[in-house]
């Protein structure tokens, strides 16, 4: 069959004839996969920004999530047509300046993120005009980062037989690198050098990276770079002349591509709703700490890289691409729900049932990894942080990478089209991503639960597939052509739904896979879990409920005295506290404690896990009369949503703040404990308010004695010698005549007459430790948390238990 080509309108027709430059081909791709590096540490840094001040709950991370997706996909759209109209040396050129421009966005970036929304939040009162803020801010350098593969593409690729190996590799690294940012990010740099610094780094590596493609495509002579070497396929491009591919011409060539385009738009929204579930399965199974994201977030990112670049081989060496694409989509949907199957069933039964119940009924490692010094500490940490992650997601994510070089091949039959099929391709699939990033957070969860989401999802990509394969897509390459084709095909589709039909009917319900990760029985879990949190109480055997978010455990009830006293105390010190503000509900009690000083005429509380609120009730009418009186209480005005937001925003001024104890090693807990959130407190307080808090670390202390002037601490013995503390901008009026009398003025039904003895007895032996009074105290920056450096909250770089500056006065 004859050729035809046509050359770019860039070369002259003897360029044809050089071949293509395969070092400096290598070397673009070594840059790609160093702007992935660089992509994931902003969008980290980003995220983890957006959220000081926008929140923490899973609506607003998803409205971020699909704020910077949209911005990728609408860059790939763009930067299709684009290149197709620049051709291959003057897209590199593109390429360079989108780096060198993403490089000077990253340098302000810390100042749009954070300090123009705080200035700005006043004013952005709705939850839209949030998002619309905050998308504003991450479409311009996404859409950036979205130029980029089809801008290469035109740059590199020099053969139509090869073009889904090539993007498929170029796709496969730069994630691969996007996987290394993550988690270099989230294990090292965080940590170790604050956002800031880290923010220009990423910034560093794209000037870089813009200044060695300039360079690359300045030395090459114009036909190295573009060359388009003649195709052998016996397919007729056409480039140039705008001519179709011959019928039959290859075995996947030719035919519509939109239905292709739709597949992946579709596959992509189910894909990002299985990430979804798969991050929150395994956040709760590490016990969410702060390194929970970034870890899980590279695994992901790993081994979708891995399986595009399996996927690019196989292309390479004949894989059909139509019937390579429709089977990883039914490898995906038949290992994500085998993979919770086997954990939660099949490895309870071959005998690991009662070391995972162990490890399940404790924090895990979220306290610290000291346990990592006894083999069996290691062996819990080798479960929790890697063969779970990987039992849940190591099939489907390499069986997803691995489809994408596949579908790149079926659209990839047009050469002066090549650049705007990829970046059509692409935005198809973020537009999906987007649908199931939002369809998953706001809906699915809240309704099905995460078994149920999983279940779902699995379902319906299990049945597209079938239907695909019986619709005739794919017919001919399964072999149906032949006398007993059809009867193959329909065997091998009825045994595949089989298996889906008996996966499917496996994966345990909601309530039995919350049980087994908490390591009790159904019959000891209550469980509520909606889109911003899964929170349970499980019973204990010593007669206590004890609540848990995110599987990770709180306070419980019976209320202790401790968590009583930091709601207790500031009311019955303050002259007149009117208007007190809970941030964080717990299990009730610092809130409860408000309600029961009589001179508190309303108290907010502000819970960012809304599943509490129905979970208490029931706790409530079972058997907690202290909650029934708290929620029967006129004054009690419940609110769900993130504290620190609540603040920025909230115009009203309180006489008591209370924050619910966190531990400092919790995801996003930098959010309370830094110097940044006191400031805010404090300019939310009325004259004479009072801050209470517990005082996990000293760099808590610290943070607080740099804001407030009057600091004194407490410490509570029956609760381990933990202390929490007071602060206010005054003088506190410590008068222990005044606060006895205050205490015997609240009714006797509000405690215990056990637990009344027991406060009347803290509070007739009030004896504080100065901290500070009257003057601020100033410590090195390493020995206190603020906004862009929460030190406490990356504990594994540093140190918890650092020496307090404050000192009596």
């Amino acid at each position: 069959m004859a050729l035809t080509t046509t050359p770019p309108a860039e070369l002259p027709a003897s360029s044809l004839r050089q071949p293509p430059n395969q070092q400096r081909h290598r070397l673009l791709a070594a840059l790609f996969t160093a702007t992935g590096f660089a992509a994931l540490t902003l969008q980290v840094v980003w995220q983890r920004l957006i959220s000081l001040h926008s929140g923490v709950d899973l609506a607003s991370t998803t409205t971020v999530v699909a704020a910077f997706l949209a911005g990728l996909g609408l860059g790939s759209l763009a930067a299709g047509r684009l290149a197709d109209r620049l051709g291959p040396r003057s897209s590199l050129l593109v390429f360079a300046g989108a780096n060198v421009a993403i490089a000077a966005i990253a340098s302000v970036s810390t100042w749009l993120f954070y300090d123009l929304y705080e200035a700005a939040a006043p004013s952005l009162g709705s939850p839209w005009a949030s998002f619309a803020f905050n998308a504003a801010m991450v479409v311009v350098p996404t859409a950036l980062m979205g130029l980029s593969l089809p801008l290469l593409t035109k740059g590199v690729v020099q053969s139509l037989d090869n073009a889904g190996a090539v993007v498929g590799r170029l796709y496969a690294l730069n994630t691969v690198g996007a996987a290394a940012g993550a988690a270099v990010t989230g294990w090292l740099l965080l940590g170790n050098l604050g956002f800031v610094t880290v923010t220009r780094l990423a910034g560093l590596i794209y000037l870089l990276v813009g200044a060695a493609v300039l360079f690359i495509v300045g030395s090459f002579r114009p036909e190295a770079v573009s060359a388009q070497p003649p195709v052998d396929t016996g397919l007729a491009t056409g480039a140039g002349s705008g001519s179709g591919p011959e019928p039959g011409a290859g075995p996947h060539r030719g035919g519509a591509i939109w239905p292709w385009v739709l597949a992946y738009a579709g596959t992509g929204a189910i894909a990002l709703g299985l990430e979804q579930v798969f991050f929150r399965l395994v956040d709760a199974v590490m016990r969410s700490n702060s390194y929970s994201f970034a870890h899980v977030l590279s695994l992901y990112l790993a081994l979708f890289g891995i399986g595009a670049a399996v996927g690019s081989r196989l292309v390479r060496r004949g894989l059909d691409p139509r019937r390579g694409f429709l089977l990883m989509q039914g490898v995906v949907a038949a290992s994500a729900l085998a993979g919770l199957v086997v954990l939660t069933r099949v490895l309870p039964a071959v005998g690991l049932g009662g070391p995972m119940a162990d490890y399940f009924g404790t924090d895990g490692f979220n306290v610290g990894f000291t346990q990592l010094s006894s083999a069996r500490g290691f062996a819990a940490f080798l479960f929790a942080y890697l063969g779970v992650p990987l039992l849940l997601m190591a099939v489907p994510v390499l069986a997803a990478g691995a489809s994408y070089p596949c579908i790149q091949a079926t659209v990839s039959d047009r050469f002066e089209q090549l650049g705007r099929r990829t970046g059509t391709l692409l935005f198809a699939n973020v537009v999906g991503n987007v649908v199931g990033t939002l369809l998953s957070g706001f809906v699915l969860i809240d309704w099905l639960g995460t078994a149920g989401t999983l279940r779902l999802l699995g379902a319906v990509l299990g049945a597209g597939v079938a239907l695909a394969a019986l619709s005739g897509a794919d017919r001919r390459h399964l072999g149906a052509g032949s006398r007993f084709g059809g009867v193959r095909v329909g065997a091998r589709v009825g045994a595949t739904a089989l298996l889906g039909v008996g996966l499917v009917v496996a994966v345990p319900s909601n309530h039995q896979l919350w049980a087994q990760l908490h390591g009790v029985g159904t019959d000891q879990l209550w469980l509520e879990e909606q889109r911003s949190c899964t929170v349970t109480l499980k019973a204990k055997e010593t007669g206590s409920d004890i609540l848990h978010i995110n599987a990770s455990s709180q306070n419980g009830y019976p209320f202790d005295d401790f968590h009583v006293l930091i709601g207790l105390v500031p009311t019955l010190v303050h002259p007149t506290p009117r208007r007190a503000l809970a941030i964080g509900l717990g299990i009730g009690a610092t809130a409860y404690a408000m309600t029961s000083e009589p001179r508190v005429e309303r108290i907010d509380t502000v819970e960012l896990c809304g599943g509490q609120y129905p979970l208490l009730r029931r706790l409530a009418a079972d058997h907690a009369p202290e909650l029934r009186r708290f929620f029967a209480d006129p004054r009690v005005v419940t609110k769900v949503g993130d504290g620190r937001k609540f603040l920025l925003v909230e115009s009203n001024r309180y006489d008591v703040v209370t924050v619910d104890t966190l531990r400092p090693q919790s995801g996003y807990s930098g959010s309370l404990y830094s110097v940044e959130f006191y400031r805010l407190v404090a300019d939310r307080l009325a004259a004479g308010g009072i801050l209470a808090q517990w005082v996990p670390t000293t760099r808590v202390l610290n943070s607080v004695t740099a804001v407030f002037p009057h600091v004194v601490t407490f410490g509570v013995a029956t609760y381990g010698g933990s202390g929490f503390m007071l602060a206010s901008q005054e003088p506190l009026p410590l008068d222990p005549v005044v606060i006895r009398q205050r205490f015997e003025a609240i009714a006797a039904e509000a405690y215990t007459p056990g637990q009344r003895a027991a406060l009347q007895g803290f509070v007739a032996n009030l004896v504080p430790t100065c901290v500070a009074n009257g003057s601020l105290t100033v410590a090195p920056n390493e020995l206190v948390n603020r906004d862009l450096f929460p030190r406490d909250e990356y504990f594994l770089n540093n140190d918890l238990d650092v020496a307090a500056m404050s000192a009596c006065r």
